[in-house]
């Protein structure tokens, strides 16, 4: 199939986020509208066996995400861990047939080794250690599998309801787990318990708070944490 016979399979929107999906596009077609899109950051794009999604994130989504990154943001500097923060990112293979971004994506163990690139080529790079896929109103599956192709060894995938740490196995395949290994300080409950507080406070004041809580409840507990290893 080349680019022109793509095909808009399905338009959707709910509650703000738009979606389209084109069908039978090959990757030179997935390449051009990359390409086309430059260093906008939206859409945002997944590809998979010749499917892509075009998503424009709606409110819902981007504040979810935004605090889902604040957070890391202030785990790995109040804690002092090495991070190199790939952002948006698009990570993408030929040979695994699929494209993605993330909301956030960072390297942690794998920092020293991307520190200073230009450019990531997955092909003599790691894929990052951690990716943050928030969910407002669309499904994750289609990103999900493209993650676990580049065998990224970490994803967050977080809803309105949920948050849900998925870790690749030495089988392969990715299982849920409690707490992050990529961040192990970290629960998903805890994760989840802040990204999704509501009250009357604002997202300065929301950001103090989770600024103290490093620094009082976080910091001794990974400093613990790395005297009994």
């Amino acid at each position: 199939m080349t680019t022109a016979t793509a095909k808009t399979d399905r338009i959707t929107e709910a509650d703000g986020d738009q979606c389209v999906d084109l069908r039978h596009l090959d990757w030179k077609g997935y390449s051009t509208l990359l390409n086309l899109r430059g260093e906008r950051s939206v859409p945002k794009m997944i590809y998979l066996d010749g499917s892509l999604r075009l998503m424009s994130p709606s409110y819902r989504h981007e504040n979810l995400k935004e605090r889902l990154g604040v957070l890391v943001t202030e785990v790995v500097t109040g804690l002092r861990i090495r991070c190199v923060l790939s952002g948006q990112t698009t990570f993408r293979r030929r040979a695994k047939r699929g494209g993605v971004e993330g909301d956030h994506s960072y390297y942690l163990a794998n920092a020293d080794r991307v520190r200073g690139k230009k450019r990531i080529n997955l092909s003599t790079d790691p894929p990052p250690d951690l990716v943050i896929e928030a969910v407002a109103t669309h499904e994750a599956d289609d990103a999900l599998e493209v993650y676990w192709r580049l065998r990224v060894p970490e994803v967050w995938d977080c809803t309105q309801t949920e948050l849900t740490i998925r870790v690749l196995q030495p089988s392969g395949r990715y299982a849920e787990s409690e707490r992050s290994v990529a961040l192990p300080v970290l629960s998903a409950r805890e994760i989840f318990e802040w990204v999704s507080r509501v009250g009357d406070e604002t997202d300065t004041e929301w950001m103090l708070e989770v600024r103290r809580w490093v620094a009082e409840v976080l910091a001794p507990r990974h400093s613990n944490d790395s005297e009994s290893l």
